[in-house]
């Protein structure tokens, strides 16, 4: 690492600033870091690295002050982390490459997305209400913008086509992944049987149990949308933005979940 960075500031240093090229050469750079920072800032990847560049630095201002073994303490940490985030974001990584893979830049008729959305929701929405009336309790994590790596660890990783079948199979009383929340991103059913995380800030009396508590947490940490299905009562809920809408019918929560997908 510290010889990528001892080549890469050797080039700098050689580049002729004179020239209009290396100008708009420098100008690209830096509208290319910057967008990049700028667009990573809502995922938790951002807070790694924000936390690299601050070892980077501590590295640097040691080395410069004279406390060559504290420096290379610090460097050889920010090495490490940089090595790891591969690992530790992985899922996230995978998602978004295979988003640039398929070229988002053109455009889709939003008619066909509109379609291909409100198809999906409307599946969703019949077998969670299948559910319902059968009293199986569950919980569907939505995920958006925000990685939910932490979360998908916990549990099963399924990466499989979303369908009404397999939601139901996954929450059937008697399969060992039905007490946990299933996460899908996109139409695809990433994780069964997570563990979602409970606040002690989060204070909800009867008839609530842990699935709206740990369901309306993750809201608060992350932006995902929660399904919560109650298995005593046959009621479902939505969790978002740390707020929860109890007892929604079928009308009502098609078109929350148009609106916040």
């Amino acid at each position: 690492m510290s010889g990528l960075l001892n080549q890469i500031t050797s080039r700098i240093v050689a580049i002729n600033f004179n020239s209009p090229l290396a100008v708009i050469d420098l100008l690209l750079a830096i509208i290319l870091i910057v967008s990049f920072f700028y667009y990573i800032r809502r995922f938790p990847v951002f807070r790694v690295l924000i936390g690299v560049v601050f070892l980077l630095f501590c590295s640097a201002a040691f080395l410069a002050s004279g406390f060559i073994l504290t420096g290379l303490l610090f460097g050889i940490a920010s090495n490490l982390i940089l090595i790891s985030l591969p690992l530790i974001f992985a899922p996230e990584i995978r998602h978004y490459l295979e988003k640039l893979g398929r070229l988002p830049f053109l455009k889709i008729p939003k008619i066909t997305q509109n379609q291909k959305k409100a198809a999906f929701i409307q599946t969703l929405v019949s077998a969670i209400y299948e559910m319902a009336e059968r009293k199986r309790g569950g919980t569907i994590v939505l995920q958006r913008k925000t990685g939910l790596a932490q979360t998908i660890e916990t549990g099963v990783v399924l990466d499989a086509k979303f369908s009404s079948e397999l939601l139901r199979t996954i929450f059937y009383p008697k399969t060992v992944l039905h007490d946990g929340a299933v996460v899908i991103q996109g139409e695809r059913v990433t994780a069964a049987g997570c563990l979602l995380p409970i606040s002690g800030d989060v204070k909800l009396g009867p008839p609530f149990g842990t699935r709206h508590r740990s369901g309306l947490t993750i809201t608060k940490d992350t932006d995902a949308v929660v399904i919560i299905i109650s298995e005593q009562r046959g009621q479902v809920s939505l969790a978002e933005n740390g707020k929860l809408d109890i007892n929604l019918d079928r009308e009502k929560l098609t078109e929350r979940l148009l609106k916040l997908l």
